[in-house]
């Protein structure tokens, strides 16, 4: 039964990993006709410019909320990259080695959490200092908060594999 749980969590993870990467990527964080944009680009109708270009041109600085987003998103990213890694080793390498485990276990649920910080902050800021409402945060932030959840899930079906 442990080594079931362990590859779940490795799914899990893995999942988590792919949907963190697409919402890191995708400009539709927010979508309100005829404009969306994520945490790289605005685009309006069909085309698109880089958010720096677009605050640059105008001698503004990009949003301290979206920096901050993408920090904490790439890195929430970092860590599931290091999350399957130390369950991969464990799983085929060291099998002995419980402290793998308890790294695998405890990185999920923290990359999990900094992933779901990341998303509240960027969702928080948007709604309260513009005339967006919290219908207008699109697909970008949903799989950010999926991401997130499923990471956390992760985290616990490692400490479940570790125990048994």
């Amino acid at each position: 039964m442990e080594g079931i749980i362990n590859y779940i969590a490795v799914a899990c993870s893995t999942l988590s990993l792919i949907l963190d990467i697409v919402a890191v990527a995708i400009p539709n964080w927010i979508a309100k006709s005829p404009f969306h944009y994520g945490l790289w680009k605005y685009c309006v109708l069909d085309v698109c410019v880089d958010i720096s270009d677009l605050f640059s041109s105008k001698n503004l600085q990009e949003p301290d909320h979206v920096k901050a987003t993408r920090a904490l998103l790439i890195i929430g990213l970092i860590i599931l990259v290091a999350v399957i890694v130390m369950a991969l080793l464990k799983m085929f390498v060291m099998k002995d080695n419980s402290s793998l485990s308890s790294g695998a276990a405890g990185s999920a649920i923290a990359g999990g959490l900094l992933i779901l910080v990341g998303a509240i902050v960027f969702a928080a800021k948007e709604i309260n200092d513009s005339y967006l409402t919290a219908d207008t945060l699109s697909s970008g932030f949903a799989l950010a908060i999926v991401s997130g959840v499923i990471a956390i899930i992760a985290g616990i079906l490692f400490f479940i594999g570790k125990s048994r």
